[in-house]
């Protein structure tokens, strides 16, 4: 949900179902990352707005913020199945730190695909 939009940029951008459970789709990334938006949809949202799509298989990230005022999105989550972890690499990168439980299930994340976080 998004808390407060950006003064100016911050935009969000996602190609749905760019990848499924058994193929992480390397090629459709490369060519996006290469300038292909053929594919690319944008959601300028707005306070208050809430938004669901499926972020493990869509590739997606937020525009740079041009302005002066800060983006806040709150980001909820969910599991297929209980005891599903994160990898300790995008925990860290997401939150800035990682708990125990992280570098004791890093080889046992207990998924129900074998996609790369």
């Amino acid at each position: 949900m998004l808390l407060q939009a950006a003064e100016s940029g911050g935009e969000f951008e996602y190609i749905p179902n760019l990848r499924t459970p058994e193929s992480e789709c390397t090629e459709g990334v490369i060519k996006v990352l290469q300038g292909d938006r053929n594919r690319v949809k944008q959601l300028k949202l707005k306070a208050g707005d809430l938004q669901f799509f499926l972020g493990r298989f869509s590739l997606h990230r937020v525009t740079e913020n041009t302005g002066n005022i800060d983006r806040l999105l709150l980001i909820q989550s969910f599991a297929e199945k209980p005891g599903m972890i994160g990898s300790m690499y995008r925990v860290q990168d997401l939150y800035g730190k990682i708990s125990k439980i992280h570098k004791v299930y890093e080889h046992d994340k207990n998924r129900t695909d074998e996609l790369l976080d």
